[in-house]
């Protein structure tokens, strides 16, 4: 399985419609209890070295938003086929990305659908933060 790294980069958004830290992070597309096979996110985690997909806290929809580049999926285009994505696990963001994030409460990708968004630079998924 080709292994897809994705970095962390703290920057202050000025152009985005919401206040917050976006952080570029590394990780694979797949279920950490299944060895980063199926849909899920896998082996998450800070590195200053690439800029490929990003995840942001929008504090106005109480939201974790996801966004992955085009080069990110390469290996896993059958999740990308529908308009939905379907988390086979829950997920729980190291406490490192959460501080990153900004995050002031316990931050999980928790197992379901989530809408799937097609951008001009790859997909969107948005997931609710429980409180």
């Amino acid at each position: 399985m080709k292994k897809l790294i994705f970095a962390i980069v703290i920057m202050m958004s000025s152009v985005e419609m919401f206040a917050g830290p976006i952080v570029t992070v590394h990780f694979e597309i797949g279920r950490k209890s299944m060895d980063c096979r199926g849909f899920g996110i896998c082996n998450a985690g800070v590195d200053v070295n690439w800029r490929f997909s990003t995840m942001r806290i929008d504090s106005e929809t109480n939201s974790l938003q996801i966004a992955i580049s085009k080069e990110m999926i390469s290996g896993k285009e059958e999740y990308f086929k529908s308009n939905t994505v379907t988390f086979e696990e829950t997920a729980v963001l190291s406490q490192e990305i959460q501080k990153a994030l900004g995050a002031t409460n316990r931050v999980a990708i928790e197992k379901g659908t989530y809408a799937l968004v097609r951008t001009k630079t790859g997909y969107q998924i948005n997931v609710p933060i429980k409180k």
